[in-house]
């Protein structure tokens, strides 16, 4: 099956006049980028992601530096929602009709049709680009920018989760996907009170939700455990090992996404940890457990994995800022496109 377009704007290698330009041309139909504070140092940033028929999800890395959104940008480019979770770093300003503050862990929900303006710190981060069309009947003008944290512990878990295997969807695939993403954030989004999240709260699609995210985020703490998933989330074990049977236990579970992760780490052109650093910093007991679990796992070791994914990576060329901006103003034209 074909692989999903890509789009690979990785300027760290680029002298700071191509990066400033390259970097952007890419954001465009979203900000201008402006230097702040008494350094003024150029705007410059990364990103990798995938487009995936109707939505593009990407990891972005960028310095300090000012985002702004006028009244002449929102008149000629779209007002898709931006979803923008802080892996580090963060920023405040105004976003979505608030002034906000964002740090690490948070969602930042921000609607491209209203103006921004904002200080960010440098950041790593992963954003979702989602039309509006896909969440019709949703009161998008009354869309605050941040969530409660229930809401904003599922939408960056789910977030990570597709980021992290946007790289095997193929195009069978988008439909399913986009149709699934949507439903997801048309329920996470739906206005309701707080005391209407008990019910979800103690609901297995949400426990499972939150114990991948609380695993995910917790790959290299050595007290990673049943034991401790359970008093984190305030719930038994043997509902977690209920819920976990069918993917072979709570710890099977752990391994594999410490394998994952490692595996998505490599293939990410922004990742410069070395390998020992990555299989400490994801659980790993030793450097030599981590190379026979990921030889066992993906028939190939490490280090090989990782110099085919730097090869390629070598031989892509920046893509265009036209095909990002072309998606952008594509999308937003053609309203039954993947909508279903």
């Amino acid at each position: 099956m074909a692989s999903l377009p890509r789009l690979y704007y990785v300027t760290s290698g680029l002298d700071e006049a191509n990066a400033f330009a390259t970097w952007r041309a890419v954001i465009s139909p979203l900000f201008e980028p402006r230097p702040c504070g008494p350094s003024r140092k150029t705007p410059t940033g990364s990103a990798y992601g995938i487009i995936i028929g109707d939505l593009v999800v990407a990891k972005v890395a960028f310095n300090a530096q000012d985002f702004v959104r006028d009244a002449q940008r929102i008149a000629v480019t779209p007002d898709h929602l931006l979803l923008h979770l802080y892996v580090s770093g963060g920023f405040n300003g105004e976003v979505t009709r608030q002034q906000t503050v964002i740090g690490p862990g948070k969602v930042a929900l921000i609607d491209l049709a209203c103006p921004l303006s904002t200080r960010a710190f440098a950041s790593n981060t992963m954003c979702l680009i989602v039309p509006r069309k896909l969440l019709a009947g949703l009161p998008l003008h009354a869309l605050k920018p941040k969530l409660d944290p229930l809401r904003n512990d599922l939408l960056a878990a789910y977030i990570r989760s597709l980021q992290e295997r946007s790289a095997q969807l193929t195009e069978a695939d988008v439909a399913t996907t986009v149709a699934e993403t949507a439903d997801f954030l048309r329920r996470l989004l739906a206005p309701s009170a707080e005391a209407d999240l008990a019910p979800e709260r103690s609901a297995d699609e949400t426990i499972l939700a939150l114990t991948e995210a609380l695993i995910r985020d917790n790959l290299a703490l050595p007290e990673l455990s049943p034991d401790w998933l359970a008093q984190q989330l305030d719930v038994s074990r043997a509902s977690l090992y209920r819920l976990f049977a069918e993917r072979g236990g709570v710890m099977r579970y752990v391994q594999e996404r410490r394998l994952l992760a490692v595996q998505a780490a490599l293939a990410d052109p922004l990742e410069t940890r070395r390998l020992s650093r990555l299989a400490s910093d994801l659980g790993f007991k030793s450097e030599a457990h981590f190379s026979r679990s990921f030889r066992a796992r993906f028939g190939i070791t490490a280090s090989a994995y990782r110099k085919a994914q730097l090869d390629a990576s070598a031989a892509i060329q920046l893509t265009s800022p036209a095909v990002v901006q072309q998606w952008w103003t594509a999308v937003a034209r053609d309203p039954l496109r993947h909508a279903g």
